[in-house]
């Protein structure tokens, strides 16, 4: 229970702030590239990154919190929200566990395939397989979603395009900082590498 605890506050707290880091620049708009009013996604999600990293790294546990930010993220800094955005939330996060758990149905490992088996997401590429699927899935998924319970926004090819251009970009960009952050404490010893004894 106390890991689970720990695991929560993590995830809601790393989610909240990436939410919150892109929702600046969101709103900043610096390079002029969002449309006033109008359903068309970002070109760099970065809570999608928070997503795949959260769901690789601490598996269902990181489930509740997730959900719970991804409502209240968009909830607390943002009041233009759009009907059935609770479930687009819930499709976002369903294409992140989809894709880890088509990754590892993929692998090829010796012994029987459990859903509950983990994988190393040590090795990069795996990583990467997550974040292409999830991004092709989440695309599809939450602009379904979108589209159903709204019948007056009109969602386009375009507009799906651009949430799977946006959460592949995002996704890349939130694990190469935490990627320069981390190689970077462990060369000024600031963390103590667990490969280094």
């Amino acid at each position: 229970m106390i890991h689970f605890l720990k695991v929560s506050i993590t995830v809601y707290f790393f989610y909240m702030f990436t939410y919150g880091t892109w929702y600046f620049f969101h709103i900043t708009d610096f390079a002029n590239l969002r449309i006033e009013d109008e359903w068309t996604g970002s070109l760099v999600f970065l809570p999608h990154g928070a997503r795949v990293l959260m769901v690789c790294f601490f598996r269902y546990y990181s489930l509740p919190a997730l959900y719970l930010a991804d409502i209240t993220g968009p909830s607390l800094l943002n009041y233009n929200r759009v009907d059935g955005s609770f479930l687009a939330s819930f499709a976002c996060i369903t294409a992140v566990i989809l894709s880890v758990e088509l990754v590892k149905w993929s692998k090829i490992t010796e012994g029987k395939f459990s859903f509950f088996k983990p994988v190393n997401f040590k090795n990069y590429k795996f990583l990467f397989l997550v974040i292409v699927f999830s991004s092709l899935l989440s695309g599809i998924l939450c602009n379904s979603v979108i589209a159903i319970i709204n019948n007056h926004m009109n969602i386009d090819a375009l507009t799906v395009l651009r949430f799977m251009i946006g959460d592949f970009l995002g996704a890349i960009t939130v694990i190469l900082i935490m990627w320069v952050v981390f190689t970077t404490a462990v060369d000024t010893r600031m963390i103590i590498s667990p490969n280094k004894k």
